[in-house]
């Protein structure tokens, strides 16, 4: 067995990997990507005609986006580190079909228990944001594979662009949600033929096995801290389960990183995907996620506010609010063709500093600009642009870093940060607009004035460790536009 299917060997961007996926397969591995956020993004709109039609409280009706996120969760713990021992291929079309399960389970029925075992089975394509970056990550030459990352990361913000889209469309007929199932069956059919025909799986493996008890014990740790925080705004704040869920999470995690220094074969190698070099990456993915409910759902929800009776906002309807999809959507390419030029310069936490610039200037905007519509969609346009670029330059150092047997699980890790910081500043800004309320119950202008600082301050943070790494850290890769020998030095290495 060599080095590398061993996953001893160095990071996973060796030169000498085969070239076995091309053009077709990065239009596929983008596709994925789009899809992944369209069935993310595009329910939530349709969040309170479903509760009217289902006959459920908003509370209830909420259990289809945290249903998708727990299950996600799991999906990542345990499908991850399957792809790296067995192949991430078929862990990609093990996603797609359960997606495709749970597409068609949901087009077909209108209770709403099945509806939320549907979107179990959705939620299981969470881990879609790690694995295709992974397989371009090691079956491609190293310009390739970053042009591919980055343009997946495009295909994100195009789907969260797309997503609000879809829901604002099927929602003017509130009858008829089941048209985003339809469209979902659809999505997940074309990526299933598309990744048999174009995609071919990573030659590298790992060693040992899945190591269930880890496996339990970190999704266990994913299901407590997510659930105590996206149902604090319906249990409320100071309820026992919510202050107890994310404490017993800590619990669970801190037993994992235990058992997984002491077991022979452990989910995670700490010493290859927590060490020092992946650890600004990985922070910098949690802040720049908790400012992702600012940029969006606030934004959104700011916009539908009446005037005369909020005192703020544009009044816009649903449909016309599915507007603000164009900016998000060029936002995500342009920041894939500015990370592209971005090549030209070797510093990776550069790149991460300047999508953490971008978001930062986005808050800026909603903050002082955010009574012009078009000034608002610019600045969503902006903080789209700097997601793309800031979450693929984060996962492309920590590429840098591992081998390639490990790639799916330091991804994954990287996205349980996003997950994770998505929901915390989702939490941070409810409990705003919970305790920041007009006597008729809507949230006041305050409220989202300090939630976009807020936000913007964690940016800012972001931005800060960025430059950091950047001027002081193991952050310098080679340039894109050669095919040198692999970096051996530490500092050549971030």
């Amino acid at each position: 067995m060599s080095d590398r299917t061993a996953g001893i060997g160095p990071p996973s961007t060796q030169t000498d990997v085969p070239v076995v996926n091309g053009r077709a397969a990065v239009a596929t591995l983008t596709y994925l990507g789009f899809t992944l956020q369209l069935l993310q993004v595009g329910i939530i709109p349709l969040l309170p005609a479903m509760g009217r039609q289902l006959h459920v409280t908003p509370g209830a009706a909420s259990w289809l986006v945290t249903a998708g996120l727990l299950s996600g969760a799991i999906a990542l713990a345990v499908l991850t580190k399957l792809a790296d021992l067995y192949g991430k291929r078929p862990m990609i079309l093990l996603s797609l079909v359960l997606v495709l399960a749970g597409c068609v389970l949901g087009s077909a029925t209108g209770s709403f228990p099945l509806l939320v075992v549907a979107r179990v089975l959705m939620g299981v394509q969470l881990p879609m944001l790690a694995l295709p970056e992974a397989i371009a990550n090691d079956t491609m030459p190293e310009r390739r594979a970053h042009l591919t990352i980055g343009a997946i990361h495009a295909g994100n913000g195009a789907g969260v662009g797309g997503g609000l889209l879809l829901g604002a469309l099927v929602g003017v007929h509130p009858g008829a949600w089941h048209v985003f199932f339809y469209t979902g069956t659809v999505a997940a059919l074309i990526g299933i033929l598309a990744t048999l025909a174009f995609v071919r799986d990573s030659p590298f493996r790992a060693e040992g096995r899945l190591d269930v008890t880890g496996a339990v014990l970190l999704a266990g740790a994913l299901v407590c801290v997510l659930l105590g925080l996206s149902e604090g705004p319906v249990w409320g704040w100071a309820s026992t389960p919510v202050v107890a869920l994310p404490a017993g999470g800590i619990a669970l995690f801190g037993c994992w990183l235990l058992q997984a220094r002491h077991t022979p074969h452990p989910l995670i190698r700490l010493s290859a995907v927590l060490g020092k070099d992946v650890r600004t990456p990985y922070l910098v993915t949690f802040l720049v996620a908790f400012g992702i409910y600012g940029s969006l759902s606030a934004v959104t929800r700011f916009a539908q506010a009446i005037p005369h009776v909020a005192g703020y906002g544009y009044g816009f309807s649903a449909l016309r609010t599915g507007w603000f999809a164009l900016p998000q959507a060029l936002g995500g390419v342009a920041g894939a063709v500015a990370l592209q030029r971005m090549g030209r310069y070797r510093n990776r936490a550069l790149a991460a500093g300047a999508g953490s610039a971008l978001i930062t200037l986005s808050f800026l905007g909603y903050a002082t600009l955010h009574d012009v519509p078009v000034l608002t969609m610019a600045s969503l346009g902006v903080s789209s642009m700097g997601l793309a670029i800031g979450l693929a330059a984060t996962q492309l150092m920590v590429l840098r870093v591992v081998p390639a047997s490990e790639s799916g699980i330091a991804l994954g890790i990287s996205v349980v940060m996003y997950a994770v910081g998505n929901s915390f500043g989702s939490d941070v800004v409810g409990m705003l607009f919970s305790g920041m309320r007009l006597p008729n119950g809507m949230p006041e202008r305050n409220a989202y004035l300090a939630a976009f600082w807020l936000c913007g301050a964690a940016a800012l943070l972001a931005l800060v460790m960025s430059v950091w790494r950047a001027r002081f850290g193991p952050a310098i890769i080679p340039r894109l536009s050669t095919a040198g020998s692999l970096p051996t030095t530490p500092k050549e290495r971030g």
